[in-house]
C-alpha cells in the first residue's frame, strides 16, 4: 500500500503526514487526534467523496463528527495507491432556490492524479469552473466533465469504521428499529456500525472466540455465549463487559471477510476495550489474521502499551522466520503464523496534537524495522520513570 495522508490546521491536527499502511496503529493521549486520522482515512476511502456533490462530501465529514474541526487554513492530501484528482471544496457548488453558492466548509482538498495528462486536464476543467461559470447549465456540464474524467480511477476500499460505543449494541441490538424511527440522536457512526452488524448477525449464526473461552449462538435471533469451560449459555448482554464489547466486533468482520469480491479497509477504535492483556493479544492476533488478507487493511487507535508490545511480537517472528526459513515451523509454534506481520507492510504513530511536543510522529525504528524502544517507553514508561526516582530518593540520592 502506498496510501498517504497529510493534513494541516484541522481540528487537533496541526501538521501531520501519515503513509497507511496494510496494518496502521495510532498510539497517543486522549483528544490527541488519533481518532481524527482514522476518520479522515475513512472518508478518503469511501466512494461517496469522489462524488462531485458537496453535500455528500460535507455529509461525511458531518457523520463523522469533525465538520466542526475546519478552519479556513485546514488542508488535506490524499494520495491513493492508482492515481486521484485535486479539487477544492470553495469552487463546487449546489443548487439552492435556483443560485449558485459557495459550499462550506472551505478547506481544500489537494489530490494529485498519478497520470500527468489526466491531471492537467482536470485543471483546465477546474480552472474552466472556477472562472467561467454563467448559469447552472454551464455549471452542470462542467460537473459531467468532471465525473467522466474520474469514471476510470479504481474504486476504493469499502471502509468500515468500528466506533468505540460498540459497547452498548448488545443492550440495544432489538431496539434498533425504534431508535432509527424515532431518529433518536445517536452519532452516526454508531448507528452505521449497527445497521451493519444487523445484516452480519443475519449470516453468523456461531462464532469460537476461542481466546475468551467462549462460543458465539444465535438461536431465535436472540445473541447467547456459551462458556467452553462450563458448558452453560448466557444472554449476550448478561456478559461481562469485555464479551459485550469483542463479540459483535467479531460478528461483523466474520461476516464482512466472507464477501471476497470487495476489498475492504477495518478501522477499529480501541479494540482492547473491556479486555484482559492476554484477551487483548488473543484478539489482536484474530483482527490481524482476518483484516489483512488479499487487498484488506486494518487501521487501529489505541492507548494500550500492551496492544504495542504484542504489535512488535508479530513483526518479529515474521523477521525471525523470514531470516531462518527452516525454523519458521518453530516460530509458528509461538506465534500464530497467520497473525505475523511483515514489517515493510507496518506503520505505527504516536498523536499528540498541536500543543503536543512532538505533534505526530512514526514510533518505527528504520534499522530494527519494529517500534522502537523510545517509543513503547513514550506510552508506557512514565510510571517506571517515577518509581525509579522513588527508589532513588528511598536511597538518598
Amino acid at each position: 500500500m502506498n496510501e498517504q495522508l497529510i493534513v494541516k490546521n484541522f481540528g487537533p491536527i496541526k501538521d501531520a503526514t501519515v503513509d497507511f499502511k496494510k496494518v496502521t496503529v495510532f498510539i497517543g493521549p486522549t483528544g490527541g487526534g488519533k481518532s481524527t486520522l482514522a476518520k479522515l482515512a475513512a472518508i478518503f476511502r469511501n466512494d461517496k467523496f469522489y462524488s462531485i456533490t458537496p453535500s455528500t462530501r460535507e455529509e461525511l465529514f458531518k457523520s463523522s463528527s469533525i465538520n466542526t474541526f475546519f478552519s479556513k487554513d485546514s488542508k488535506f492530501t490524499w494520495t491513493d495507491n492508482d492515481g486521484s484528482f485535486f479539487t477544492d471544496i470553495n469552487l463546487l457548488t449546489k443548487n439552492i432556490n435556483n443560485k449558485l453558492v459557495n459550499t462550506k466548509p472551505t478547506a481544500k482538498i489537494d489530490i494529485l492524479f498519478k497520470n500527468t495528462e489526466k491531471r492537467l486536464k482536470f485543471q483546465r476543467i477546474s480552472e474552466k469552473y472556477a472562472n467561467s461559470i454563467k448559469s447552472n447549465k454551464a455549471a452542470g456540464n462542467l460537473l459531467k466533465q468532471l465525473n467522466d474524467l474520474i469514471d476510470n480511477i479504481p474504486d476504493p476500499l469499502k471502509p468500515t469504521y468500528i466506533p468505540a460505543e460498540r459497547i452498548f449494541s448488545s443492550t440495544i441490538e432489538y431496539s434498533l428499529a425504534g431508535i432509527l424511527i424515532n431518529n433518536i440522536g445517536l452519532p452516526k457512526l454508531f448507528l452505521n456500525y449497527l445497521n451493519e452488524l444487523n445484516i452480519a448477525r443475519k449470516e453468523v449464526k456461531k462464532l469460537k472466540i476461542d481466546f475468551l473461552n467462549i462460543t458465539y449462538i444465535q438461536r431465535k435471533e436472540k445473541d447467547y455465549i456459551s462458556l467452553q469451560d462450563t458448558k452453560t449459555s448466557l444472554r449476550l448482554f448478561e456478559a461481562a463487559s469485555g464479551i459485550q464489547s469483542v463479540t459483535p466486533l467479531m460478528i461483523l468482520i466474520e461476516h464482512l471477510t466472507q464477501q471476497k469480491e470487495q476489498a475492504q479497509s477495518f478501522i477499529i477504535e480501541e479494540p482492547e476495550l473491556n479486555l484482559y492483556p492476554t484477551a487483548q493479544q488473543g484478539l489482536l492476533n484474530w483482527l490481524v489474521e482476518k483484516c489483512t488478507t488479499g487487498e484488506n487493511d486494518l487501521t487501529i487507535t489505541t492507548h494500550s502499551p500492551y496492544i504495542l508490545s504484542h504489535l512488535n511480537l508479530l513483526l518479529y517472528a515474521y523477521q525471525v522466520a523470514e531470516k531462518h526459513p527452516d525454523r519458521a515451523d518453530d516460530v509458528a509454534k509461538l506465534v500464530p503464523r497467520e497473525s505475523w506481520i511483515d514489517p515493510d507492510e507496518f506503520a505505527a504513530y504516536y498523536v499528540n496534537g498541536p500543543e503536543g511536543k512532538n505533534g505526530v510522529r512514526s514510533l518505527v525504528d528504520n534499522e530494527t524495522k519494529l517500534i522502537s524502544q523510545n517509543g513503547l517507553d513514550t506510552v508506557s514508561g512514565i510510571q517506571a520513570d517515577i518509581f525509579d526516582q522513588l527508589l532513588d530518593i528511598n536511597s538518598g540520592f
